[in-house]
């Protein structure tokens, strides 16, 4: 193993919108969730069809009674949710010493990439280079924006490393010849690094 690829949510920075919405909206959490983040205007913006304003002006038209929620939920979830995972970033930095090529892949809109890039340039300069749906107007697990990352970095697949907290994702990596770990929240992730040989 050589090139190691990293998600972004739930893997290099926090993604619990049930952790965020339960907070500030116990009893209405899952509903809201089902609103915003797993509606069909969400996945415009992480496809980058459309942009962060332009989502929360669709689910306010869609839904006019919670527009206090909608906007509260808007202002609020990247500061709230996309912060960095520390032992993840830990692994990042171990990696990037002991010389590994690190990559990301990840269903995120490129506004919300490049805000966090620009906010934690610490962990984001640390990568070769990164594959966006936003920006490739696919989502993983289509095999399309993996060929897309091995054929824009030059990657064998057999010779990387997918780490995402989505068995799915890891799934379809699987089955395009990449080894895979699924991140979990209570996983150390440079042991799990270790037991797959990778030397840290």
């Amino acid at each position: 193993m050589k090139d190691i690829i990293f998600d972004i949510g739930g893997v290099l920075l926090n993604w619990n919108p049930d952790i965020f919405l339960n907070k500030y909206f116990q009893g209405d959490a899952e509903r809201l969730k089902k609103m915003v983040f797993l509606s069909d205007e969400w996945k415009m913006l992480d496809l980058g069809n459309a942009n962060v304003n332009e989502v929360r002006t669709l689910i306010r038209q869609h839904h006019p009674n919670d527009t206090q929620a909608i906007n509260f939920i808007f202002d609020h979830f990247e500061e709230e949710m996309l912060q960095p995972i520390d032992e993840s970033i830990e692994a990042v930095k171990a990696l990037k010493k002991a010389g590994y090529p690190l990559y990301i892949l990840s269903n995120i809109h490129q506004d919300l990439y490049h805000k966090r890039a620009h906010d934690h340039p610490d962990i984001f300069s640390l990568f070769e280079g990164a594959i966006l749906s936003g920006e490739e107007h696919c989502l993983k697990p289509d095999p399309a924006i993996y060929h897309i990352l091995f054929q824009r970095f030059n990657l064998d697949p057999h010779n990387c490393l997918f780490i995402d907290d989505s068995p799915a994702n890891i799934e379809a990596a699987k089955k395009l010849g990449m080894d895979g770990i699924v991140r979990k929240q209570d996983q150390n992730l440079i042991t799990e690094l270790k037991t797959r040989g990778i030397q840290l």
